[in-house]
């Protein structure tokens, strides 16, 4: 199955960065990248793309990113190279020794954002971690989606139900702490997010964007600003007004859901007015938006990570499903429907068993594991805190909590220290595993075949394409998943594969590669060939040969199979599951102002970064870029601070120090500050740019997350500011 590299010429393949994933042209000469184009005729994105995609050929030809194994031997980022064999062996036999004494429970994952984007890891994380039986595995998870899918696992008895937005047919479009005309869309694949947008404005219809801030999105619709961390008080509010005047659709609710009465209920106490207090909207501003939306012909309501990360990140996601049920908008055209494509991920997840919750919640902070994967604050006391099942070795794969996890701080270095033995997979040396003993280099993307595995639950005009490799592995670098397979290899298992008879079959030297599960999944879909059964259908082969640009599967997702889609006990969707009884009472019990902490923190995305890993490309990331806070002329005159002084921003966490920019975007009351920043790995360009690490301000006690999903709360968090002063040429 190895595909033949063009050594010179156009290759077509797509973006690995982030969810369009956008179709590009490669320019090759002599085995080398020389260009990245968009591809005009690409099945999605239509000549779309952004310059992350060029960015990611200085990442591959980066003099700073490790193309050899490399062995710790000093202090945090001292580091030589070796070779794979050296490495492996060393790590395998230490792995052997810590669980021989340990047991299993010893040895832990945690896995970032950047690898899931490709199909090899996807597989065989899943397969590595059946193998080795881990028990604990954490994520970035608890920083991004994990309120997401859990509100759906109490909404829908699932949490791999996601209801994705319609918007190229809906008349009314609200969306809510996401900012897609910079993150592009996040749980969705559609890199004509923006032309969706419009086509809504085309129609007739409107777009309303409620965020802190008047994002890059914002500016381009309605703007209704918000008090950072209060989207609870809002969304029940808005749901409250529907309710009262009558504008719910009982046929829908009788048919399909469950427990209406006891929303309606506790929905009652949330009037507009009392919402307005809290979260700085006018009620008659929640009036009329909760109006217009149940009066539209068809709407929907689509939030992400700005909901997520906050003190109720779960909560806020169950209203934003309940806003689009209560008024019929689940299951139409238009609405907010549910997934489709060439695999059906619901069925692959349920019967992997990885749709589930509170499974196998943390040895330390009770905080729960969703989809397997736990949070990332409870990491610090498993690896600290003697008792059973203590943690004492960890792989790292693609992730840089130091950075980007809320549970961050001294005492994860500290934790990260005590291990008997890290190791981690990345391009880089980050500011998280300068503290492994080893360091193994991954390819990037341009370096691999690859399908869009991610992504093909969730594009709202399904399509499929299978590109291969544009140019060669560089240096002595390795898929993940051949890692992975390696590491497993030596441990004795023959292979990294989700059961017994798979590794019997790789001992007797016959390996299973992700493209062999990729064929079996695609060929045995509604779409596929079935092995020359339906000649007309699709094998990634054939895709990969014949349709370049990829191919379009249907034009739009399918409605009516609502009744397919919910796994209650009663199968009708749960509308008040009894975990979120405490939930409301919380929210209207809870203070939104104070006088120590008057301002609320959010955080914000830069539109050619991502994350903390793309800093140390300089056309992207240049000399004067760092992460700069956002406060309202009329914040910065009660504090006496000027454009582009420096300030001191306290929570009752931490402080950091930052330049501020004053913006008439930037809702009152409110701090916005970019994360992933502050770098100081082993990567110098990013560690030359400066800047603060914003999760500093967040609360690493497990006690302080968000309750039902183990969220970080990195949204919402209440700070002061100050200008700094310089006396006597000291700050002060």
């Amino acid at each position: 199955m190895k595909e033949q590299l063009q050594v010179n010429g156009e290759v077509k393949t797509f973006c690995r960065i982030c969810e369009p994933f956008c179709g590009l042209i490669a320019d090759v000469k002599g085995g080398r990248i020389v260009e990245i184009k968009p591809n005009p005729d690409h099945v999605l994105s239509k000549g779309h793309r952004c310059m992350k995609s060029s960015g990611m050929v200085d990442v591959t030809y980066d003099r700073d990113r490790i193309l050899s194994p490399m062995k710790r031997v000093g202090g945090p980022g001292e580091f030589e190279p070796v070779s794979w064999d050296e490495a492996l062996d060393d790590i395998c036999n230490r792995l052997k020794k810590i669980r021989d004494e340990h047991g299993h429970d010893a040895f832990s994952t945690f896995i970032g954002n950047p690898p899931m984007f490709g199909y090899g890891v996807i597989f065989w994380y899943g397969n590595f971690k059946k193998t080795m039986q881990t028990r604990w595995n954490y994520s970035i998870n608890s920083e991004d989606s994990a309120a997401y899918v859990y509100a759906s696992y109490l909404l829908f008895g699932s949490s791999a139900v996601i209801l994705k937005p319609d918007i190229w047919r809906s008349d009314f479009v609200i969306l809510i702490g996401t900012n897609p005309a910079v993150s592009h869309g996040s749980t969705v694949t559609e890199p004509l997010f923006r032309d969706a947008l419009q086509s809504v404005i085309a129609r007739g219809g409107r777009v309303v964007v409620i965020d802190p801030r008047k994002t890059e999105t914002a500016s381009r619709y309605e703007h209704v600003g918000i008090r950072a961390g209060t989207d609870a008080w809002l969304l029940a509010a808005m749901a409250q007004v529907i309710i009262h005047e009558g504008l719910t659709d009982q046929p829908f609710i009788q048919k399909y859901c469950s427990n209406f009465d006891d929303f309606e209920r506790v929905i009652a106490q949330f009037t507009p007015e009392m919402a307005a207090d809290h979260c700085g909207v006018d009620a008659d501003t929640i009036r009329s938006l909760a109006l217009a939306f149940a009066k539209a012909p068809t709407a929907l309501i689509s939030g992400r990570t700005g909901t997520c990360t906050q003190k109720h990140g779960t909560l806020n996601n169950v209203l934003q499903n309940c806003l689009n049920l209560i008024t019929g908008n689940v299951d139409r055209p238009g609405g907010a429907v549910f997934g489709s494509g060439i695999i059906n991920f619901v069925d692959m997840m349920r019967s992997a068993g990885m749709d589930k919750v509170r499974e196998n919640p943390s040895r330390t902070t009770g905080l729960p594991d969703v989809m397997g994967l736990l949070p990332s604050i409870s990491m610090v006391s498993d690896i600290l805190e003697p008792g059973e099942g203590q943690v004492k070795s960890m792989m790292m794969l693609g992730g840089n909590p130091m950075l980007t996890s809320g549970g961050n701080g001294p005492r994860m270095a500290e934790a990260l220290e005590s291990l008997d033995l890290l190791f981690s997979l990345d391009l880089y040396i980050n500011e998280t595993n300068k503290y492994a003993d080893y360091v193994l280099p991954v390819t990037g993307f341009y370096e691999r075949e690859d399908i869009p595995l991610l992504g093909l639950g969730n594009m709202i005009r399904p399509a499929f394409f299978a590109p291969p490799a544009v140019i060669k592995k560089q240096g002595e670098s390795r898929q993940e998943w051949e890692i992975l397979q390696s590491i497993c290899k030596r441990m004795g298992y023959g292979g990294a594969y989700p059961n017994a008879f798979f590794r019997w079959l790789a001992k007797l030297g016959i390996e299973l590669k992700p493209r062999h599960f990729a064929e079996l999944m695609v060929r045995t879909s509604p779409f596929g060939d079935w092995f020359g059964l339906r000649p007309k259908g699709l094998s990634v082969k054939k895709v990969m040969n014949k349709h370049p640009d990829g191919v379009s599967l249907m034009k739009a997702m399918p409605t009516g199979v609502i009744e397919k889609k919910v796994f209650t006990e009663d199968k009708k969707v749960n509308l008040f599951h009894p975990e979120l009884r405490p939930e409301f009472e919380a929210v209207l019990n809870e203070e939104t102002t104070s006088k120590k902490f008057p301002l609320r923190l959010h955080g914000q995305r830069k539109p050619v970064s991502q994350n903390s890993w793309m800093h140390n490309v300089r056309f992207l990331a240049p000399g004067n870029h760092s992460n700069v806070a956002l406060i309202h002329p009329k914040d910065a005159a009660l504090a006496g601070i000027a454009d582009d002084d420096e300030i001191v921003i306290t929570s009752a966490n931490g402080h950091v120090q930052v330049a501020v920019k004053l913006s008439q975007n930037m809702t009152q009351g409110n701090v916005s500050l970019p994360h992933g920043w502050g770098h100081n790995g082993n990567w110098r360009h990013a560690n030359s740019l400066g800047g603060a690490n914003s999760n500093v301000l967040s609360s690493t006690q497990p006690e302080d997350s968000e309750k039902l999903a183990g969220m970080s709360v990195l949204n919402g968090i209440p700070v002061n500011i100050r200008k700094i002063e310089i006396k006597d040429g000291a700050t002060v």
